[in-house]
C-alpha cells in the first residue's frame, strides 16, 4: 500500500538522496530548509537521519579497527605465567 503521507514520502526521498548523491542532497536541503511544506520538512530529516547513520556507522568501524589492537584474554594458563593470560603482540 503506497504511502500518501507527505512527511513519510518526504522523508524517504531525502534519505534515498543523501544516500546516493549526498551533494545533490545537501543543495535541495539548503533550497527547502526554510520551507514550511511537510513534504520538505521530511526531507530535511530524512537526509539528516542518513547522515547521521552514517557517521555512526564510520565511527563504529573505526572502534572496531581499533579494538583489534587491544590485548584479549587467553585461556588460563595457571598463576604463575607472567603475562596474566593476555595475548601481547610482540
Amino acid at each position: 500500500m503506497a504511502s500518501s503521507d507527505p512527511l513519510a514520502e518526504g522523508f524517504n526521498a531525502g534519505y534515498i538522496i543523501e544516500k546516493h548523491q549526498p551533494e545533490l542532497a545537501q543543495q535541495l536541503n539548503t533550497a527547502v530548509e526554510s520551507v514550511e511544506d511537510e513534504f520538505f520538512q521530511g526531507f530535511v530529516a530524512g537526509s539528516q537521519q542518513y547522515a547521521k547513520e552514517r557517521t555512526q556507522s564510520k565511527t563504529i568501524s573505526k572502534l572496531r579497527d581499533a579494538s583489534r589492537s587491544i590485548p584479549r584474554p587467553t585461556r588460563d594458563r595457571g598463576k604463575d605465567d607472567k603475562d596474566k593470560g593476555f595475548e601481547i603482540d610482540r
